[in-house]
């Protein structure tokens, strides 16, 4: 049993119908690359901008003494700190 296949004519027209679904296509992908772009640069950007906005207004203004925040920084961090060895006292003796 053979098959005959016929051969593959490739007519003006069949060239022309495949440049057509070629510029279809690369019309296509670049639309959808064009999108993309403008989605993350652009929208995303403004989105994030407003979300910003909002949240400077919820925050509270409040002036922080920096001279008493520095002192109890100082007073937990010599709470903190272990004692040096030689300072212990040895039960022992």
């Amino acid at each position: 049993m053979q098959l005959k296949l016929t051969k593959l004519k490739i007519t003006p027209r069949v060239i022309s119908y495949c440049f057509y679904i070629l510029i279809i296509l690369l019309t296509l992908l670049t639309l959808s690359g064009l999108s993309l772009f403008l989605y993350q640069n652009f929208y995303q950007t403004i989105t994030q901008s407003k979300e910003i906005l909002i949240l400077k207004e919820k925050v509270v203004i409040e002036m922080i003494d920096i001279k008493n925040f520095n002192q109890i920084i100082e007073k937990l961090n010599q709470k903190i700190t272990a004692k040096k060895i030689s300072t212990i006292n040895n039960p022992f003796d």
